[in-house]
């Protein structure tokens, strides 16, 4: 089953199965001049659902915070059950985001234990890893790690709008670096559509993006066979509005791959923008 789960890295960056999610409570609803938003996922293979995913996120007097967590469900856990949790935050700087904190946890089916920090100075994440796990031979050098994002600070620099052109969402690269690996999630504009989801939780108008993964250095995806790549990604973003002035959310309420092992998908199951459904979501 390992081999099907390329859309994790890009789900919890949108974050690699490297890093592996941290910890946290939710964030508190923001005072005047912040938002917030909050999606629940569900993860798909073949139709038949393998895992679930929530974002918390707010964004507040020019920082943010974002707390996600991720576990499989169904038949999946006969033979792949894994829990994630992570954290981030930092500053909102122009355009861009700046990481602080981030924190990762996760445990797998035997009950081994993965604990990952990056803690950033002056752009420079610095690495904690408990157990320690060796890189040699795949070492990301210093200069290629500089001005990157966490992978959990890279979801929120795509939902969050921050870093996109007016009227595309799909406009932005995020560079990660999570620990072992140091890669690019790149999006860009198919065409603007009207969707209805099958769900119901959306229909109306949305922005077509493809999602590449480009690798650039460190550590291989175990999640790919040797000379494989991944396979082209699109996601259906729905813009919704902010209680920030000027800034307007973007949410993915589908993501999705054709593969030989056939679709996977991740869907949204809700949205809630400082506390309210929106409408249409």
């Amino acid at each position: 089953m390992k081999h099907r789960h390329f859309l994790l890295p890009v789900l919890l960056t949108l974050a690699s199965p490297a890093a592996q999610a941290a910890g946290g409570a939710g964030a508190d609803l923001p005072a005047t001049g912040g938002s917030q938003i909050q999606v629940d996922l569900t993860l798909y293979a073949g139709g038949i659902g393998f895992g679930k995913m929530d974002l918390d996120t707010t964004l507040h007097s020019g920082e943010y915070r974002s707390v996600a967590n991720f576990q499989t469900s169904g038949v999946v856990n006969a033979f792949w059950q894994t829990q994630i949790q992570a954290s981030t935050s930092g500053k909102i700087g122009g355009k861009e985001l700046q990481p602080a904190l981030y924190n990762s946890f996760t445990t797998n089916s035997k009950g081994r234990k993965q604990e990952i920090s990056l803690t950033y100075e002056n752009a420079d994440p610095r690495l904690y890893a408990d157990p320690v796990y060796s890189v040699t031979g795949y070492e990301v050098k210093p200069e290629e790690r500089k001005s990157t994002l966490d992978p959990l600070s890279a979801l929120t620099f795509i939902v969050s709008g921050v870093g996109v052109d007016a009227g595309n969402p799909c406009s932005l690269t995020a560079p990660v670096f999570d620990g072992r690996r140091r890669y690019n999630i790149e999006m860009t504009k198919v065409k603007d559509t009207d969707v209805k989801m099958d769900n119901g939780l959306y229909a109306g108008k949305a922005t077509l993006c493809q999602i590449k993964y480009k690798a650039l250095a460190g550590m291989r995806q175990t999640v790919l066979k040797k000379n494989s790549n991944f396979p082209t990604i699109n996601a259906w973003l729905v813009r919704y509005p902010s209680a920030i002035p000027g800034r307007s959310f973007a949410v993915p309420v589908r993501i999705w791959a054709d593969t030989p092992y056939g679709q996977m998908s991740v869907v949204a199951n809700s949205i809630k923008i400082d506390g309210q459904t929106p409408k249409g979501g």
